[in-house]
């Protein structure tokens, strides 16, 4: 019995769940690779939890086109799975995340130009107030980074969303995206170089703050 304590033992059991995982997500692969409808439901399954977290992260509390929204997701990342010459480089759940943050992305930009947002923002303010500057006046700090994600040029903005907000290796969504390391760290450094500067010039101080 104290053997199944033992970090050996832990060690084992943690490889057998690793090992099961993998054989999971490649069968899963090869089905969206195969085309087989008939899995639809396994594929489905899989890709869920990942787009479900992704998109309430980055666009807020769902609302009735939540379901549209996740359809969407689930349809891009098997598009660009039946696509690739090797997707099981990488974690199923890394694509997943890829494929919902660009969509969520594409909603946080329709709502920047005001063309008949999908959703709300979900922490605060469904339609920001504007200064004469432009700028969102109104919300929580997220509601303001959820705004000025939209003004990073987008890779910048994929770049920020899967690695800070989602947590995901630089590793991984250097392959999900397409690019070197390399590449991806310096999308990163320029996004939160021009996230720092656009935050603090989007906090306005009253002139009377002192009095």
């Amino acid at each position: 019995m104290l053997l199944a304590l033992t970090p050996e033992s832990a060690g084992a059991t943690t490889a057998v769940r690793a090992s099961s995982t993998a054989v999971l997500e490649r069968a899963v692969y090869d089905a969206i690779q195969r085309g087989d409808e008939r899995q639809a439901s396994q594929v489905n399954k899989s890709l869920l939890p990942a787009i479900q977290e992704t998109l309430l992260r980055v666009i807020g509390a769902p609302d009735e086109n939540h379901r549209a929204l996740t359809q969407r997701s689930i349809e891009h990342v098997i598009l660009e799975l039946s696509r690739h010459p090797g997707p099981w480089v990488c974690r199923l759940d890394v694509w997943a995340s890829t494929a919902a943050a660009r969509v969520a992305l594409d909603v946080l930009a329709a709502r920047a130009r005001g063309r008949g947002v999908e959703v709300s923002w979900g922490d605060a303010s469904a339609a920001p107030a504007r200064d004469t500057g432009g700028r969102s006046t109104s919300g929580t700090a997220v509601d303001r980074l959820r705004w000025l994600l939209t003004e990073l040029p987008r890779q910048q903005a994929e770049a920020v969303v899967l690695c800070d907000v989602m947590g995901l290796s630089v590793t991984d969504v250097a392959l999900t995206l397409g690019v070197a390391v390399e590449r991806l760290e310096r999308l990163l450094s320029a996004g939160h170089e021009r996230l720092a500067r656009m935050m603090a010039s989007s906090v306005s101080v009253p002139e009377e703050a002192s009095a």
